[in-house]
């Protein structure tokens, strides 16, 4: 259970199941055992989010950005209709024109 879970370690990590190294055998065995559940796994968070390069206290306060109303999705798309039906009438009205020119020739 170990080596499998090892294996699987080391592909969510980019590697191939036959790049296993001690790192994911012992993270394993930590996962399996249930050493993770203890003080182990704080480490574990300690490590994967510690950065040397980044800074926690920001450089800047910054500013409080203006609100913006959110459009209505529905009305958007009432609009949206109405458009697209006065548009299939005005069609209508031109085709229906011509046809009338057609049958007074």
């Amino acid at each position: 259970m170990v080596q499998k879970r090892a294996r699987e370690l080391a592909i969510s990590d980019g590697r191939s199941a036959s790049e296993v190294t001690s790192a994911d055998w012992q993270r394993a065995k930590r996962e399996l055992m249930g050493a993770a559940a203890s003080g182990t796994m704080q480490q574990d968070v300690e490590e994967a989010t510690s950065s040397r390069e980044w800074d926690p206290a920001p450089g800047t306060v910054g500013q409080r950005a203006d609100t913006q109303e959110v459009d209505d999705e529905q009305t958007f798309a009432e609009q949206l209709t109405h458009e697209g039906v006065e548009e299939a009438d005005h069609d209508e009205r031109i085709e229906s024109g011509r046809e009338t020119r057609r049958r007074a020739k």
